[in-house]
């Protein structure tokens, strides 16, 4: 409230809602409702009021709810988190840039994300780490969902100059609860890489396994956990193989403000000739904005 700020209640304890605004809801089995909420008799039930029917959810059931907002840029989320590191033994300064943005509509999500890393020493080359990500994800019945993405990277630790990778997942979110999330999903890419020294491009195909797990408390101070692992055997030049790990806490410490920590771990069996190493491991102290 504008008055009295945020005002936290355990849900246990919350036997009747009312609300005229529109929600999506999500209970334990994957199904999300739409509607407002009506009135009950009975302690402990939701009614979801939708344009067409009205479902009684038990509120036990329920994991989370959500108000879709009215106007575009009120259903846009997005954080930026900015970090600095110097070390005076090898002159390295280290700087980080992690943004992103999601637009959520009903049946489909839209999101964007810039993450950079760049290591400065005296005397070698800088070490280059840019990703922008673009994807597309279409939420299906019983906890299925699809999403396509359109990546733009560049890693000289690993001997990649620029690479555009085009793919799609088909996953399923195997735990929803409303503290946490866990998913996994197969799929498939198309890569076309510039690397280091090679006087041509390659195109390959690869494919896809990945595991999600995010860990969210809504209550001050606000913490998300999330790890990411992929697997991506390639198709066009076995046994060549690609393994990426993320892992990032991120906790907030006054109001819109964030702390964060984040170790990303990127391998490739086979790197091309131009790399420095099969491992590029990376760890990210950071200041963010989530408004």
């Amino acid at each position: 409230t504008k008055q009295a700020d945020n005002i936290y209640i355990e849900w246990d304890y919350v036997h009747f809602l009312t609300a005229s605004e529109v929600f999506e809801v999500f209970d334990t089995t994957g199904s999300v409702y739409y509607g407002s909420f009506g009135t009950t008799d009975t302690a402990r039930e939701l009614v979801v009021v939708g344009e067409e029917e009205s479902v009684v959810l038990d509120m036990d059931t329920v994991v989370q709810f959500e108000p879709i907002e009215k106007a575009f840029w009120q259903r846009v989320d997005g954080n930026i988190d900015l970090g600095l590191s110097y070390t005076s033994a090898d002159s390295s300064l280290q700087y980080s840039l992690d943004a992103g943005a999601e637009y959520r509509q009903r049946k489909y999500s839209a999101s964007v994300g810039l993450t950079s890393i760049q290591t400065r020493r005296d005397g070698v080359d800088d070490i280059l780490r840019d990703n922008l990500a673009f994807k597309y994800t279409r939420y299906h019945k019983r906890r299925y969902f699809g999403t396509g993405t359109l990546e733009f990277s560049r890693n000289t630790e690993l001997g990649i100059d620029f690479r555009t990778e085009l793919g799609y997942a088909f996953s399923r979110y195997a735990v929803v609860t409303n503290r946490q999330r866990l998913s996994a999903g197969v799929g498939f890419s198309v890569t076309h890489e510039d690397q280091t020294g090679a006087e041509f491009s390659t195109t390959s195909a690869w494919g896809f396994l990945g595991v999600r797990y995010h860990l969210f408390l809504y209550h001050y101070p606000e913490t998300d956990i999330v790890a990411d692992l992929s697997l991506q055997p390639s198709i066009t030049d076995w046994p060549r193989n690609r393994v990426n790990l993320s892992v990032s806490l991120r906790r907030e410490f006054m109001d819109d403000f964030t702390v964060s920590l984040t170790v990303y771990d990127n391998y490739d069996s086979e790197p091309p000739a131009g790399a420095n190493a099969k491992h590029d491991l990376a760890v990210v102290l950071a200041l963010g904005w989530s408004p």
